[in-house]
């Protein structure tokens, strides 16, 4: 990884606080914007994704957890503040539904071999695992096949 020289980064602090900031704050308002807090353009009430907000919170967290010990104090409290204000709001939003009962996601969870540092393996088709087949409700009408049905063509010449 390469390391950045403080001394001759045309960046300063002042400038790097403050776009640690708004990525903060564009993070909290697409959480509130998933949450249905911030209604569409055409000023409709958008239904809360609670998956989406919670995968939103997880990832800032994230980042939170990562930058520990790197921030200056205003940026800390920023990023903490914001965190409790998000996790208000989806309590809020949620019904006071815990997180043990929120819904999962559909992303596989692969934890990571931290002494190695490897990716875990792609996931693909098991062989030991037969696809079961589909049951019909019992009110379905039977699929017949469609002999009289025109077949369209397109021709280039």
């Amino acid at each position: 990884m390469a390391e950045i020289d403080k001394q001759k980064s045309p960046v300063g602090n002042a400038e790097m606080a403050q776009r640690f900031v708004q990525f903060v704050m564009m993070q909290v308002q697409n959480i509130f914007y998933v949450l249905g807090r911030i209604p569409a353009q055409d000023g409709r009430p958008i239904p809360p994704n609670l998956e989406a907000a919670k995968l939103l919170i997880d990832q800032l967290e994230m980042v939170q957890e990562k930058t520990r010990g790197n921030l200056s104090a205003q940026e800390s409290s920023i990023l903490d503040d914001a965190l409790k204000n998000v996790r208000l709001a989806f309590v809020e939003v949620s019904g006071g539904t815990p997180a043990s009962m929120m819904p999962k996601s559909n992303l596989p969870d692969f934890p990571l071999d931290e002494e190695e540092g490897d990716f875990p393996p792609e996931p693909g088709p098991r062989s030991s695992e037969k696809p079961k087949p589909a049951t019909p409700p019992a009110d379905a009408k039977p699929v017949e096949p469609q002999e009289n049905k025109k077949k369209f063509t397109k021709t280039y010449g």
